[in-house]
């Protein structure tokens, strides 16, 4: 299958299997609308062995989780042939999350690891729960790069979190800390201006590449609702910007290596995501070939209902290497 430069939006989805079922899809049960989506475009000849479900609980909205639970496994339940498993996790478990997966991971594993035939749909998923999960598909069990499928939602001028419960490394991201090196920080921001800032102040830098998204489709007001959002953190003099991608891990991925080779030896490199889902594949890709650099996190308190006011926009197949030329 060749790759691709940029993501591509489908109206239908295709399975990567052209003889039999696929081995395996992935999702997760959220409260937002786009959690469905993939699920519900999938095409009349798709078919998967096994589907899975994660439910990252949410006690404020439990009803909206618990109803999208029911949709996406009537969904499912049409398209799988073997087995449809739900997995129940804490929003600040993803260790636990993964160690269920791991507990059923012998009755679901696909027919050949050489040739695995895995679709992840990161819609409803958090940040560190997908750091986690391609973590052991990729990293522990050597399956490569499953095909990575997102949807997108409409922006609003509103945040998307609120408070900052606690700031941790990533497990498995800790990264090789030199205590002789300063450190250069990488937060890719977006509408959560809190978590980002306590990051910051948590690590105290001597340098900060800030990244911003590039906005799809020209969005200008998303562009300068985020500078305005994070303008205290972007008016420190330490503080330098760049731009990035929604939607193209790959890209963001070649983005983080340029401020690697520009850093290597002189700075323990440290990263935080809290942009867009895919800019967190991204980070993935480029955390494999780099494990010395540490990926940390700072969980909110809640999420507000901002999150409920958006709508579902197109569903993306993303770039996940360079393109494959004929």
């Amino acid at each position: 299958m060749k790759a691709a430069d940029e993501p591509i939006a489908v109206d239908s989805l295709a399975r990567l299997n052209e003889y039999g079922p696929d081995d395996l899809f992935i999702c997760c049960a959220g409260f937002e609308d786009r959690c469905l989506a993939a699920a519900a475009k999938m095409g009349a000849n798709f078919r998967v062995r096994f589907s899975i479900i994660f439910v990252i609980e949410e006690p404020r909205y439990q009803k909206l989780v618990d109803t999208n639970l029911y949709k996406l496994q009537t969904l499912l339940a049409r398209r799988t042939a073997e087995g449809l498993f739900v997995i129940r996790c804490q929003r600040d478990d993803p260790i636990d999350a993964v160690n269920q997966l791991k507990n059923i991971w012998s009755r679901c594993q696909p027919k050949d690891a050489e040739e695995p035939f895995i679709t992840v749909d990161i819609s409803g998923f958090t940040k560190v729960y997908l750091l986690g999960l391609l973590y052991f598909l990729v990293a522990e069990l050597n399956l490569g790069i499953p095909r990575i499928i997102h949807t997108t939602q409409t922006y609003l001028p509103t945040r998307l979190t609120q408070g900052v419960a606690q700031i941790s490394t990533v497990t498995n991201f800790f990264g090789g800390i030199s205590i002789d090196k300063q450190t250069v920080l990488v937060l890719f921001l977006g509408f959560e201006p809190e978590r980002s800032l306590s990051v910051w102040k948590h690590f105290n830098p001597a340098r900060t590449i800030a990244l911003i998204t590039t906005p799809r489709q020209g969005n200008v007001d998303y562009l300068r609702y985020a500078e305005k959002n994070n303008s205290y953190l972007l008016s420190q003099p330490s503080v330098e910007v760049r731009n990035v991608p929604a939607d193209n891990p790959y890209a963001v991925r070649n983005v983080l290596e340029t401020i690697y080779d520009e850093t290597k030896g002189l700075f323990n490199m440290v990263t935080g995501p809290f942009g867009t889902k895919p800019q967190t594949v991204g980070l993935f890709l480029f955390w494999l070939e780099h494990p010395r650099v540490q990926v940390v996190y700072s969980y909110p308190v809640e999420y507000t209902k901002s999150y409920l006011k958006r709508k579902t926009g197109p569903t993306l197949i993303l770039p996940l290497a360079p393109a494959v030329r004929a």
